[in-house]
């Protein structure tokens, strides 16, 4: 058994590159979630999805980045079952590597069957500790239990394109990884569940990400402001170089106040806000398409919903996606 091995702390500017780096990645796996068919519950627990994720989110990586505390290169999307590492983490030891996948595909057989929405909503929730305690990785495993938990609530169509959980969690990142260590702790007397681990501390874990997700929901309210968004977009379309390189114009700027407002419209009504007639609109629409301001399912699809990249939403909602540290 092993001290669980990790990267080097990194310097800020490559923190802020990775940060977008991640965005880019999550925008990736929500594009494969509406339009590669019917994506099962049970798929997102899938093993094959985790290492899909992880990666994803490291294969772009160089050697140096992945070379771990003890000189060791961590494989992206290879689980410690392959590489056959034991790791201690913290003060848990993490299950034994040649456990971690048929641990991985209990947890999908338990967690995949609801079909309940809230059910499913909890089961996402009570997942994201589970995946972090098998620590299915020598590296890397709390950005994938993180952006998981993002991708299982947009299959669940909760809109979190609009909040952001890892936003909360960043911004008690203190509570957050003491609530994950709380819940590590093995069973406290007769009354405390029938497992190894703590009952009642799995549920606080539990209870204390539905009391984030209800934060971030309520921040947005407050912070979709009709006065103050109206201002902050008009004012990106003005000033944003990114906007102005693609020659998008800002008197564009009301459809994206439209779209963020209802959060969907038909196709034929955000050209209208253009106010260009319908050819450049048509060419204004697949201009705000590839920026990434607006979402369409499919080249055709019917209705649209507003897209927010990081180098827009920072304009526009403050303080939206601040990172781990």
């Amino acid at each position: 058994m092993q001290k669980a091995q990790t990267a080097p702390v990194k310097d800020r500017k490559r923190l802020k590159s990775l940060a977008v780096e991640q965005m880019a990645v999550q925008a990736l796996f929500e594009r494969t979630l509406s339009q590669r068919g019917p994506f099962t519950w049970s798929d997102m627990f899938a093993p094959e999805f985790v290492n899909a994720v992880h990666n994803r989110l490291f294969r772009g990586a160089s050697d140096a980045e992945r070379t771990l505390s003890d000189g060791s290169i961590m494989q992206p999307g290879i689980l410690r079952s392959v590489t056959g590492q034991n790791v201690i983490v913290g003060n848990h030891d993490a299950p034994d590597a040649s456990a971690v996948e048929a641990m991985l595909r209990h947890l999908q057989s338990g967690f995949g069957r609801q079909t309940d929405p809230r059910r499913q909503l909890i089961s996402s929730l009570a997942y994201h500790h589970r995946l972090a305690w098998v620590h299915p990785f020598t590296d890397g495993n709390g950005r994938v239990a993180r952006l998981i938990t993002h991708l299982q609530l947009v299959h669940l169509e909760l809109e979190p394109t609009l909040w952001s959980l890892s936003r909360g969690l960043a911004r008690r990142h203190q509570d957050y990884y003491s609530a994950l260590t709380m819940a590590d702790r093995p069973r406290e007397g007769d009354l405390d569940g029938r497992g190894q681990l703590s009952q009642r501390r799995y549920f606080e874990f539990i209870e204390f990400m539905l009391q984030v997700c209800h934060d971030q929901v309520d921040y947005m309210i407050a912070a979709v402001d009709p006065s103050q968004l109206r201002e902050r977009v008009i004012r990106a379309f003005r000033y944003n170089e990114r906007l102005l390189q693609q020659g998008i114009r800002p008197e564009s700027a009301p459809a994206i106040i439209a779209l963020i407002t209802q959060g969907s419209l038909p196709r034929n009504e955000i050209k209208t806000f253009t106010g260009l007639t319908p050819r450049p609109a048509i060419d204004e629409l697949s201009r705000l398409i590839k920026v990434g301001l607006v979402e369409s399912r499919t080249p055709k699809s019917r209705i649209v919903t507003p897209g927010l990249p990081a180098w827009f939403a920072q304009d526009v909602f403050p303080d939206l996606h601040r990172r781990f540290q």
